[in-house]
């Protein structure tokens, strides 16, 4: 090496030593340590400071009053004794998920074991002593206050029903109560489902909770609109006296306001209801309750959804009739139930259809022929001997 280069090279390497132990000392100040010792540490925040992938090794003192001059060849040539310190990092896993460890790389699978048995023995032993009180420990979601709100609803509505949903459907600071009315609600209605007027009160609650502009019930839609779609197609509610299809009625009213209100949000909900609904009316046999559940939810939206899903079911009319001479009892009741359902869903469909739409959509000989006379009064623009019988 030439001696200009070298002389170059010693000039760079003392500037940025100079640097180095500059920084190094300003670190040891701020950090408050003794103004005559400069530590490792100190050094290695200053070579951070400049991007230096080089640390110190030891955390003992470097440059002190009483320190012996160092041979810098010497420990240049001398081995390191133990590895440069890795950049201090942090990193987040499960370290027990109901007393018990998981196996993952962070937890050693030997102690997977050890730990769960151990806290298991804990339990058993704080059970047995009659001096602990036990308590689960949970995290206080809420505040006191809401969990004497929750109480006081839920009990309420066994024994004032209509203060209980007014409240549901008024009261602000009711959010963070969200989670666990929709879980009481659909616990309830899956529990009571041979139950209608359980049924009909939770399907009231939800109604309330809809309505309450206060709340907002975006993130817990795939809980609620499942036990809402069971009060509708489900095969069997309640006992045989019992009305469901008040129920039934009810809950489709609520699904149609759910849709409403939340069809902009999400562009498939809407499709997916009616999805749904349709496939109860694809079911074969004397499944009556849901036929009906079926028709009467797909009425509720609209002329549109009817022309598409109910004038193809027009058919089961013949077929219904001919049930009708055959049986009796709570069967007949339910053939007449479904009569009603597609007969007001025709009277949707002409009340909010123009006269050119029914007449490319509609042949009015053969509907004549399956509904007769009752056809008359749902067409307001035929003019027929008959329709002065009507008021």
């Amino acid at each position: 090496m030439k001696q200009g280069s070298k002389k170059t090279l010693n000039n760079l390497v003392e500037e940025h030593m100079t640097s180095v132990v500059r920084d190094s000392v300003t670190m040891q100040r701020n950090t408050k340590r003794p103004r005559h010792t400069l530590h490792s540490s100190s050094i290695n925040l200053a070579l951070a400071c400049l991007q230096n992938s080089t640390y110190s090794t030891t955390n003992t003192p470097i440059v002190s009053k009483d320190t012996k001059k160092i041979d810098l060849n010497a420990l240049l040539t001398s081995e390191i004794p133990i590895p440069p310190p890795t950049e201090i990092g942090m990193t987040m896993h499960w370290l027990a998920v109901e007393g018990v460890q998981p196996v993952s790389t962070l937890n050693p699978q030997d102690d997977h074991e050890t730990a769960a048995a151990v806290i298991h023995r804990q339990r058993a032993e704080a059970e047995n002593d009659s001096s602990i009180a036990l308590r689960q420990l949970l995290p206080r979601l809420v505040s006191d206050e809401l969990q004497l709100y929750f109480t006081r609803i839920t009990h309420a509505l066994s024994t004032h029903p209509e203060a209980a949903i007014s409240r549901l459907a008024n009261d602000t600071g009711i959010q963070e109560l969200v989670p666990f009315f929709t879980r009481y609600i659909t616990v309830s209605i899956h529990q009571n489902i041979n139950n209608t007027q359980q049924c009909r009160l939770m399907i009231h609650c939800i109604d309330a909770l809809i309505r309450n502009r206060n709340i907002h019930l975006e993130l817990h839609l795939d809980q609620i609109l499942p036990s809402v779609l069971t009060c509708v197609v489900a095969r069997r509610i309640g006992s045989a006296n019992e009305n469901h299809w008040l129920l039934r009625d009810e809950a489709s009213d609520v699904i149609v306001r759910v849709c409403a209100l939340f069809g902009e949000k999400y562009g498939n909900l809407r499709g997916k209801v009616i999805q749904t609904l349709c496939k109860a009316l694809e079911l074969q046999g004397n499944d009556l309750g849901r036929w009906y559940g079926g028709i009467v939810g797909i009425t509720k939206f609209g002329a549109k959804t009817v022309d598409a899903f109910i004038l193809p079911l027009v058919g089961h009319w013949n077929v219904w009739e001919r049930l009708l001479e055959e049986t009796d009892g709570e069967v007949r009741f339910g053939l007449q139930r479904c009569q009603d359902a597609l007969l007001h869903a025709m009277a949707v469909f002409f009340g909010n259809v123009s006269d050119s739409e029914q007449s490319n959509r509609l042949d009015y000989e053969k509907l004549s022929q399956v509904f007769g006379d009752r056809l008359v009064p749902l067409q307001t623009n035929v003019e027929s001997d008959y329709a002065t019988c009507f008021v």
